[in-house]
């Protein structure tokens, strides 16, 4: 990989500054990492305990298989290594993706639903942890999808439009990483059947703002939650200088409410690897059929 002078970057920044851009160089998720394998055992170890705790308290997953979660990390490092998904350019990455991967462990589905394909990680992860699942990842556009996993049907349409009747949806799950009305979202999983989501980029009304878009994605199911919320008329952002606003309309808020059986967070990993991402939210579905 050519590697530009550190003068001849600042340079380029400079001159891009004013147009308000700027060169970052590429750096991918564990490019720096422990080497001795008994610092490495801890950072597993880390991680297996992490799931543990959040596990003893939880009850939004129905756990169906124990698994060794300390021995699942280190599988799942080695795989992660030498996988195309440890860039920094969106998606997922290595700590949300490990959980994720647990989750297929420990609840093993019949049925997997992948809503938001972008490059494949979450695809990956899934397949990974659950070969025997029947699993699908919708997109609109697949263009950017970097690997291809085996026994993944990857479909280029909204989720929506597939077909699901006389499919084990009451065994199976959703996971939602494609920057949709998440209380949208959820009533379609429940209208559907599925009995468990997972979601992505739900954000709190007070540091969702990076994430809103023109605010299409909205609302977050943490919106769905927020009694305060509630007393607003609107929620206003300012995005490049340009005012947005989305409208805050309690009768759907409590609609999608109303399906929501349970809901947590998986812990937050990110003070053991250093790689931060706001972790998932995991929704029981009470069915809306």
């Amino acid at each position: 990989m050519m590697r530009l002078p550190r003068s001849l970057f600042r340079g380029v920044n400079r001159c891009l500054a004013p147009l308000g851009l700027t060169l970052d160089r590429v750096s991918r998720d564990f490019d720096a990492r422990l080497d001795d394998p008994g610092q490495l055992l801890r950072m597993h170890r880390a991680f297996g305990q992490a799931w543990a705790e959040w596990g003893a308290g939880q009850s939004v997953l129905p756990l169906r298989a124990e698994i060794d979660a300390e021995r699942e990390a280190a599988v799942f490092y080695e795989a992660y290594l030498v996988s195309p998904y440890r860039g920094q350019s969106g998606g997922s990455r290595y700590n949300n993706l490990l959980l994720l991967f647990l989750i297929g462990k420990a609840v093993a589905p019949r049925l997997i639903m992948d809503s938001g394909t972008y490059m494949g990680a979450s695809a990956w992860a899934l397949r990974l942890s659950s070969p025997h699942a029947r699993l699908l990842s919708f997109d609109l556009d697949l263009s950017r999808l970097r690997l291809r996993m085996p026994g993944v049907e990857y479909v280029e349409t909204d989720w929506t439009a597939f077909d699901w009747s006389g499919l084990p949806t009451a065994e199976g799950l959703c996971y939602f990483d494609d920057h949709v009305d998440q209380a949208r979202r959820l009533l379609e999983a429940a209208e559907r059947g599925f009995p468990l989501a997972i979601f992505d980029d739900d954000f709190p009304v007070t540091s969702f703002a990076p994430m809103a878009g023109n605010g299409n994605a909205l609302p977050k199911i943490e919106f769905v939650l927020d009694d305060e919320l509630r007393q607003d008329r609107e929620v206003t952002w300012v995005d490049q200088g340009v005012r947005r606003s989305w409208r805050v309309d309690p009768a759907y808020l409590d609609r999608a409410r109303q399906v929501i059986g349970d809901t947590d967070r998986l812990p937050n990993t990110s003070h053991i690897t250093g790689i931060h991402q706001t972790p998932y939210r995991l929704v029981a579905i009470r069915s809306a059929r």
